[in-house]
């Protein structure tokens, strides 16, 4: 469900409607706290205060070929700038070895299965390296993603762009180029060491992403 490249706590997620595949989480040191809506208002919350253990979640990194360094990541449970306990991703796990795409790390909530959601996530991010959200996990080859970065990173990108941006992307596979850009947003940045709330909405193959700054960004794979 998520997926980071650097430090961050997640604080909250909630969602809606029954999915077929797994949400996954893409993240670079940072706090997390989501929630869950599902249809006929039902809603799954997870704030970590119960979870500990993490024995719903499965942590991928991405393969050696494609980490520049930092890898294993460290996903674990603690006390963050979000008020309570919170997911916290801590190591700098970044690639390509080469500095061609942001690549990191994974983890995957896989106690239920969502098909047409809308989640909803409380986050804080400890640096700039990059952070994001990811859906529909099939594995490291094959998922959708939405990352940002604050840095100019990647330095020699394969896609031609450079950060900041904000984009949404289909991974293809487990090479190159890895990703096909779905939309991107250049030169948006998000607030570092600072509570970020994201929205996720999933609906048909019709997918939007919003943030608490107004700032959205949108694809459709049928």
């Amino acid at each position: 469900m998520f997926s980071s490249w650097g430090n961050s706590f997640i604080k909250t997620m909630r969602t809606k409607r029954l999915l077929s595949r797994y949400i996954f989480v893409v993240s670079v040191f940072y706090y997390l706290f989501f929630v869950f809506s599902i249809s006929q208002a039902q809603k799954f919350v997870f704030d970590f205060e119960n979870d500990a253990d993490l024995k719903d979640w499965e942590i991928i990194d991405e393969s050696p070929k494609n980490i520049g360094k930092g890898a294993p990541s460290q996903w674990f449970i603690t006390n963050g700038p979000i008020k309570g306990k919170a997911l916290y991703q801590s190591s700098n796990t970044w690639g390509t070895k080469d500095d061609s795409c942001l690549m990191g790390t994974f983890i995957i909530y896989k106690g239920k299965q969502f098909v047409d959601f809308k989640m909803d996530v409380d986050v804080v991010s400890d640096d700039n390296d990059g952070m994001g959200i990811a859906w529909a996990f099939e594995g490291t080859q094959q998922h959708y993603r939405v990352i940002m970065i604050n840095d100019k990173w990647p330095e020699v990108p394969v896609d031609k762009i450079r950060g900041p941006f904000m984009k949404m992307q289909k991974r293809v596979s487990d090479d190159d180029p890895w990703y096909e850009l779905m939309e991107v947003k250049k030169g948006i940045t998000y607030r570092e060491k600072a509570p970020l709330h994201w929205q996720l909405s999933v609906k048909r193959g019709n997918f939007r992403f919003r943030r608490d700054d107004g700032k959205t960004i949108a694809g459709i794979d049928r």
